[in-house]
């Protein structure tokens, strides 16, 4: 009987420390999905960050085009010179830093595209500025031949960032998906490993109670 009792006890010290091991474990799993899915939540936050600095990079870009025209085409005196001067220099800021912060808060394939992107801008605006050194804005002559030699150089730019935008929505697309299958995996897991802990842990308290029951029987029996 005394080694039916000792047996009971080790029984149920296994019982109660794989329980613990098992809501110790869980906790140390729960953790760690939510660490992965916080890890996941910032990830797709950059996307969207760099999707919308891209999009005002765009916005800031038309009307920096039309700041260029507004200052080919009424640029005359000198009052007019600088207003329009002024706010190209400011649309020329204004896209370089949405297009920094949009690859910034991008990590992935496109962002050579981006360096790309902000090299062409800063050559574009070059070539702006160089032609208006040598431009004569009081001749409406000359102001027609700039504006017909410079017609429609702002396009292939211009095309890129639909573009651009096309393949930042794409990733987040994919991260989604790629997230939503990693997070069912790791809760599958999860499930899995729980119910094995509970199951052995249910075992060993089964056999403890039952070997308590049938050592109490043989003593009643005993005489």
């Amino acid at each position: 009987m005394k080694t039916h009792i000792n047996i009971q006890i080790r029984l149920m010290a296994i019982a109660i420390f794989s329980v613990l091991i098992t809501g110790l474990s869980s906790l140390y799993m729960l953790d760690s999905v939510q660490r992965a899915e916080n890890k996941a939540s910032r990830e797709q936050q950059q996307l969207l960050i760099a999707a919308l600095a891209l999009e005002e990079a765009h916005t800031q870009f038309k009307i920096q085009v039309q700041e260029w025209k507004n200052l080919l085409l009424r640029g005359r005196d000198a009052d007019a010179y600088q207003k329009y001067f002024a706010s190209f220099n400011h649309q020329t800021d204004e896209v370089q830093k949405r297009l920094t912060e949009a690859q910034t808060a991008f990590k992935g394939t496109q962002h050579e595209q981006f360096e790309g992107l902000i090299a062409n801008h800063k050559k574009l605006v070059e070539i702006y500025l160089k032609t208006l050194d040598t431009a004569k804005l009081d001749n409406p002559e000359s102001v027609e031949t700039i504006d017909k030699s410079l017609r429609g150089i702002d396009r292939p730019l211009d095309a890129v960032f639909p573009e651009l935008t096309k393949h930042l929505a794409q990733a987040a697309k994919n991260k989604l998906s790629e997230d939503n299958a990693l997070h069912t995996a790791a809760h599958r897991k999860h499930a899995w490993w729980i119910s094995i802990c509970v199951s052995i842990s249910a075992t060993l308290i089964a056999v403890s109670f039952w070997i308590s029951i049938k050592t109490q029987a043989n003593h009643k029996i005993t005489p």
